[in-house]
């Protein structure tokens, strides 16, 4: 059972600010931050590097239940670990060699993740480094699955709103 979203999201971002590594929460966390009401599965972040991820393997060994490794499919050619805190999957992917399929142009792209560039947002009281929305949006619409058409749709339907 999932236990409160807001604690395990300081859990995972004072454990970043500890190891004085930055991140940029992406996916369906980072479209709930700007206004999307789906249902979050999980907590997906990109750290810089694949250093960066061991030593978040280390620090959160207990919790760890996929060791940093490549993996690839039809969407994601990356590295990549996982973590189970308090009900709550966080997945961590290395940004320096991350790329992502984009099904409009038909290619591999890189995922180019701008740490600099995150905006911070508020989240169940937790402030976050989430990715800039227009990137977002771009990132979600090139992946094309189902949950990034939603994602998307609740995007706009906030711009609406305004």
């Amino acid at each position: 059972m999932k236990g409160e979203l807001a604690a395990d999201l300081r859990w995972i971002t004072e454990l970043l600010r500890d190891l004085r590594i930055p991140y940029q929460a992406v996916g369906g966390l980072a479209a709930i931050s700007y206004g999307s009401t789906r249902s979050l599965v999980d907590i997906d972040v990109y750290v810089p590097d694949d250093t960066s991820l061991e030593r978040l393997a280390a620090a959160a060994q207990k919790h760890l239940i996929r060791e940093p490794a490549h993996y690839h499919d039809e969407h994601w050619d990356l590295t990549f670990l996982k973590l189970e805190w308090a009900g709550w999957t966080i997945e961590a992917a290395a940004a320096s060699t991350a790329r992502v399929w984009d099904r409009r142009s038909g290619s591999w792209r890189p995922a180019a993740i701008r740490f600099n560039r995150s905006e911070t947002r508020l989240i169940e009281g937790v402030q976050i480094q989430v990715m800039p929305r227009a990137q977002l949006v771009e990132y979600k619409e090139g992946l094309g699955r189902d949950v990034d058409h939603l994602d998307v749709a609740g995007l706009r339907a906030t711009d609406e709103a305004r």
